[in-house]
């Protein structure tokens, strides 16, 4: 049996305070550490206190005997809650000031706020006794005032009843997740560093990371994905951005300006109205680099700051040096993520920034303020527009096609600030099929694996040429002789295999001729289906069957006159029924406190087959249902969904049809949707 925290005293502000201020906040020997506090306490520390103290993460003390603090100076009750606040996520068992005899049958670490949470979310309005048996494989002692202090005060994901009983809120919980050996005291210690940075990350993503990839492969498809739900500005580079279309500067634009006379009276028409004209004047002018700023800081003003994105499309087709400029200092991002070094604004982008950003309040200002030392107002002085500081909810994502012959090369200074983020070529099962007008139709895929597989194997050999999956888009899921020869061959014939004279088989025509690009149409300038096709054939593919292509396509869903019928989601868009189907489960799966189990039990008078199904268990689903047809084993894999209240990611069913629609308004209905067809 053991106590999961140390039952000395509640952890309050004022207990962290008393035993903070009362340590030495520098690096001692433990025997001079323990001499100061068998001072100070009387004897009494190292009896009960110093174990609450060493699971507050306030201090340990090194096998080589040494003493290190958390605090190097004596700390306020606000720093000591925003501390508490801190260190409640991260504190887990059993840990090195755990009885050896408890906690045996959980494994190192279980994180106790996460570990409650996860039980009370499946369990509501339970028993604080029965869950700390369920969780932790321990009866729960006597201390059920000191747990209550801790859940009430720090969690903001759980309440603890004075009836003993535990229920979540609606505030979704920020994890920690990492290894930890419970007799390893510094891991233990090291956990709750940055005190003052790590509660304030908004979300678990990299702040500064570039999606690069072969053309194709959904780079942009991919950011847009998890950006959209958030404010985000976007962008693209090209070889004359510069500093000025990136950041700001001042520009003419026209106004209408009253007219005055002789005397500085307006002038007024016969109809008493006052005569406008037309005049030139110059205001700085915001671009997208200052719009997310701004709309950054202006976040901060609240307890718990949204992210805000710039995003940076083709970020290699400029240069980056010129684009960036000073800004390029404050891509360094502390472990809070804020820059790591302020620079100093121009005088005349100053005055304009303290005119959007000089009225902010900031709610973390000192705890900001702390990150930097010499105890300057660094907020303050990004309100008044002196300095530029990049704040934490700031992401700045980027793509770039390594296929592009770049103008302007990336240095490694520029690199270094950035995650990268590979985006592999792969089958987007989205069954596009290149269509010719004889009704010969090719699988898509086939055709890009085989292709890829000549660029990689001949004399080329390199990776970025390669094609991905959505080179080529599609319409209806049909990939036109026209776009084919428009798109796909005049890149392969320009960009990938110009330079090496064509000599490859495919190239060749049923004479061994080579087929110059030219030859694709005839005297008129109309295009050579049959000669495209030869093309597609010598790689090796063979037309799809009726049946094969059938299968591609959702179940039939045609209105009498042969169309495919369309639907909406709330009065917006305009889907085939999967796609409808998915575009309704994302704005689902986001509404406060969704949990996939809710999705499934309400899916259920849909259909008898599975229609959601999280993407942990997506391949173990496959094999167990190998033998059923294809179509009840389709999802849209390539978009996964994830659920705000349990955050699970889950894939939704492509197979919809009309003979359906009733059940699925039902569905609809069911979460406050609406899903309508479209009338023709």
């Amino acid at each position: 049996m053991a106590d999961i925290i140390c039952r000395w005293r509640n952890g309050t502000p004022k207990t962290v305070v008393e035993l903070v201020n009362s340590m030495p906040h520098e690096v001692l020997t433990s025997e001079r550490f323990r001499n100061i506090m068998s001072t100070k306490w009387d004897g009494d520390f190292f009896r009960t206190p110093y174990q609450l103290a060493c699971q507050l993460g306030l201090y340990y003390e090194s096998e080589e005997g040494y003493f290190f603090p958390r605090f190097d100076h004596d700390i306020t009750t606000e720093e000591a809650e925003i501390y508490l606040f801190h260190w409640l996520p991260r504190y887990y068992i059993p840990n090195p000031y755990i009885s050896k005899k408890g906690f045996n049958n959980i494994e190192c670490p279980t994180f106790f706020l996460r570990t409650l949470y996860e039980y009370v979310r499946e369990h509501p309005n339970c028993d604080y006794h029965d869950a700390c048996l369920a969780c932790f494989k321990e009866e729960a002692k006597n201390n059920d005032d000191i747990i209550r202090n801790y859940i009430n005060n720090y969690s903001r994901i759980l309440t603890f009843s004075p009836q003993g009983k535990l229920n979540v809120t609606d505030i979704n919980p920020l994890t920690v997740f990492t290894t930890m050996d419970r007799t390893d005291r510094k891991s233990f210690f090291d956990i709750f560093n940055n005190n003052i940075e790590n509660i304030m990350h908004p979300i678990d993503e990299s702040l500064q990371q570039i999606y690069y990839g072969a053309p194709g492969t959904g780079k942009s498809f991919a950011i847009n994905r998890f950006c959209a739900q958030y404010e985000n500005y976007r962008t693209t580079f090209h070889p004359d951005t510069d500093y000025a279309a990136f950041v700001g500067s001042y520009k003419p634009i026209t106004v209408r300006v009253p007219v005055y006379g002789i005397q500085g009276t307006k002038l007024r028409d016969e109809e008493g109205k006052t005569i406008l004209e037309d005049r030139i004047v110059y205001r700085y002018i915001f671009q997208s680099f200052l719009k997310a700023y701004i709309a950054a800081w202006r976040e901060q003003q609240n307890e718990e700051p949204k992210p805000v994105f710039l995003i940076i499309e083709e970020i290699n087709r400029g240069n980056c040096a010129q684009i960036f400029g000073d800004i390029f200092q404050l891509l360094d991002r502390n472990e809070a993520g804020f820059s790591d070094y302020p620079i100093v604004a121009d005088d005349d982008l100053a005055q304009e920034l303290k005119r959007v950003l000089g009225d902010f309040k900031i709610v973390n200002a000192e705890n900001i303020n702390a990150l930097y030392k010499g105890g300057k107002d660094v907020v303050a002085q990004v309100k008044f527009g002196s300095h530029l500081l990049l704040p934490n909810n700031l992401y700045i994502w980027a793509t770039m096609n390594t296929s592009d012959q770049s103008l302007f090369p990336i240095d490694s200074a520029f690199k270094r600030r950035w995650d990268w983020k590979y985006i592999k070529i792969k089958d987007a099962k989205k069954g596009y099929r290149i269509t010719f007008s004889n009704g010969h139709q090719y699988d898509w895929w086939q055709f890009v694996s085989a292709i890829n597989a000549e660029i990689e194997c001949g004399e080329i050999q390199q990776e970025d040429k390669k094609l991905g999956y959505f080179f080529a888009k599609a319409c209806d899921g049909k990939i036109s002789a026209e776009t084919f020869v428009s798109k796909v061959l005049f890149y392969l014939y320009n960009d990938v295999f110009k330079d090496f004279g064509l000599e490859e088989a495919f190239f060749k025509d049923e004479n061994g001729e080579t087929m110059t690009f030219a030859s694709y149409f005839d005297e008129v300038g109309e295009i050579n289906e049959e000669r495209i096709e030869h093309f597609v054939t010598n790689l090796g593919l063979t037309p799809k069957t009726s049946e094969e292509s059938d299968d591609a396509n959702e179940e039939d869903d045609m209105s009498p006159n042969g169309k495919r019928l369309k639907y909406s989601v709330n009065g917006n868009g305009s889907y085939g029924i999967g796609e409808a189907f998915l575009e309704m489960s994302k704005a689902i799966a986001r509404q406060p406190n969704m949990t996939l189990q809710k999705m499934v039990d309400a899916g259920k008078a849909i259909c008898g087959k599975d229609i959601f199904l999280p993407v942990a268990s997506l391949s173990e689903w496959k094999q167990e249902h190998v033998n059923d047809s294809k179509r009840d084993r389709r999802f849209f894999e390539n978009e996964p969904i994830i659920t705000a209240g349990d955050n699970i990611e889950f894939v939704v069913s492509t197979q919809w049809g009309k003979q359906r629609l009733d059940k699925i308004q039902e569905f609809a209905t069911s979460f406050g949707m609406e899903f309508e067809q479209i009338a023709e």
